[in-house]
């Protein structure tokens, strides 16, 4: 069975019914093992006004935005009842043998990842959950990476286009050439069946429907 990681944006997390929203994508991949990864948003945006104002350093910073996620992580087991925050495979591995949802703990899981062949994330604010997300599906290793956002793929959707347009951060075209794949979906998209999209290795796609969100 495919382990899907599957990267929930910070921009989601403002969404009154994303419970519902999520619950509806995850039924697509009940023949898979999703693996979530949280976004920041506000959390994150937090730590960037922090070093703005006391001009903290790219290492300090770049690690307490990556801790900023574990509020995320806390709120979508909120959320999602059957969703558990997990730091390793043999804890997700756990998880997925309940029947449940692993959460991956960022923070956790990139400090315990010191022997890999991937090489690990630049301190940046080029790097952000899309990049760390690519680097757990990487290194764990998993067979699909979604990104679950807030806008249509555009029709121009290189990874380096979208990094251009801010659709994802300035370092994950680096992953281009290595993912095995991306796929992409609007989880605010107000149609009753979803569009997921999927980028392979940043040069082709193709588009299959899917139920998913209203």
């Amino acid at each position: 069975m495919k382990t899907v990681v599957i990267k929930v944006g910070g921009s989601l997390f403002d969404l009154p019914d994303l419970s519902a929203r999520l619950s509806r994508l995850l039924i697509e991949f009940e023949y898979a093992r999703p693996l979530l990864i949280c976004g920041g948003g506000d959390a994150a945006n937090l730590v960037r006004s922090w070093d703005q104002s006391y001009d903290l350093g790219k290492e300090a910073t770049h690690w307490l935005a990556i801790q900023s996620l574990m509020l995320n992580d806390r709120l979508l087991c909120e959320l999602l009842p059957n969703a558990r925050v997990v730091s390793s495979r043999a804890e997700a591995a756990e998880v997925w043998k309940d029947r449940k949802i692993p959460v991956l703990c960022s923070d956790a899981y990139l400090k315990q990842m010191t022997e890999t062949d991937i090489a690990p994330l630049p301190p940046s604010w080029d790097v952000t959950s899309d990049s760390i997300a690519a680097w757990v599906t990487l290194t764990w290793p998993a067979e699909e990476l979604v990104l679950l956002k807030s806008v249509d793929l555009p029709r121009e959707n290189s990874l380096t286009k979208l990094s251009q347009a801010g659709l994802v951060d300035r370092y994950f075209p680096n992953f281009s050439e290595s993912l095995p794949s991306v796929h992409w979906c609007n989880l605010r998209c107000k149609d009753e069946r979803a569009q997921l999209t999927t980028v392979i290795n940043g040069k082709s796609f193709h588009i299959r429907n899917a139920t998913g969100p209203a």
